[in-house]
């Protein structure tokens, strides 16, 4: 009898296309390296820029500066979300041709 870890096993397996699994070729793992690394490099200049937003509103009173933190902490949060989704959908491109 198998377990519940060797029985999910055997589904993501065949999730991914059985026991081979999606091979990808040199030049595909490449260019999702690059994609990763320029999308990170996005985000963190995307969050550097919102994190000097909040700097600015730190003399204020402690109320807008509340207000800020939480506006530049939706508008990460929305940033994040939309660098990311257009990341995965370019490696999603790279790795069905």
């Amino acid at each position: 009898m198998k377990s519940a870890l060797e029985l999910a096993m055997e589904k993501a397996d065949e999730a991914v296309g059985g026991a081979e699994g999606i091979r990808l070729s040199d030049e595909q793992k490449a260019a999702i390296d690059e994609v990763r690394k320029t999308y990170e490099a996005k985000w963190a200049e995307q969050e550097i820029s919102l994190k000097g937003e909040l700097e600015k509103a730190a003399g204020a009173d402690p109320a807008a500066w509340a207000e800020a933190q939480s506006q530049v902490q939706t508008q990460m949060h929305r940033v994040r979300e939309q660098l990311f989704a257009e990341r995965d959908a370019k490696i999603e491109a790279i790795r069905n041709p």
